[in-house]
C-alpha cells in the first residue's frame, strides 16, 4: 500500500510537470517589407478630366486616400468596418500613391476608403470586388484606379 502511495504521488507530480504549459511568446509579426519573400506592392491612382479623346487629356494622380486590404474575396459594402472579419490591414500610400505590403501568398481585395464610403470600380463575375493573389516567392505589382472624377 506504501509503494503505491509513493508511486502516486510521483505520478501526480510528473503528470503536474509534464502538463503545464510553456509560457506565451510574443506573436510573430510579419518581417519588414524589404525582408519578406512576397507581398504586394501597390500604386493607387486617381483619373481626372477627359479621356475620351485619343491621346487623353485627363490626368493621372497619386492618390493618398486609406487603402482596406481584406484576405480573400468580398462582396462590396458601403461603409469601412474596422472589424470585419477578413480585414487584414488599413494602409496611407506614400505621397507618390505607392506602398508595399509583406503579405503570405493567397487572394487579396484592395479597396479605397474615399470619404468614408468603401470604393473599387472593378468587379469579379460573381459579384464580389475584384482580387489580386500573392504567390510563394513573389511580389505582386498591382494598381488600383479611383476614376470618379475621370470622363470616359
Amino acid at each position: 500500500m506504501r509503494a503505491l502511495l509513493i508511486v502516486a504521488v510521483l505520478l501526480a507530480g510528473c503528470a503536474g510537470s509534464v502538463l503545464q504549459a510553456p509560457p506565451a511568446s510574443p506573436s510573430p509579426q510579419a518581417p519588414p517589407a524589404a525582408e519578406a519573400k512576397e507581398g504586394l506592392r501597390v500604386k493607387v491612382v486617381k483619373l481626372v478630366g477627359d479621356f475620351t479623346m485619343d491621346p487623353p487629356t485627363g490626368q493621372r494622380v497619386p492618390e493618398v486616400v486609406p487603402v482596406h486590404v481584406f484576405k480573400g474575396r468580398v462582396q462590396p459594402f458601403e461603409k469601412p468596418d474596422p472589424k470585419h472579419p477578413a480585414l487584414v490591414k488599413i494602409v496611407r500610400p506614400d505621397k507618390n500613391g505607392r506602398f508595399e505590403l509583406a503579405l503570405p501568398p493567397g487572394e487579396y481585395t484592395l479597396v479605397l476608403d474615399i470619404a468614408g464610403r468603401l470604393y473599387l470600380n472593378n468587379w469579379m463575375e460573381d459579384g464580389c470586388w475584384a482580387i489580386t493573389e500573392v504567390k510563394p516567392g513573389r511580389w505582386t505589382d498591382y494598381a488600383i484606379e479611383d476614376v470618379l472624377e475621370a470622363n470616359f
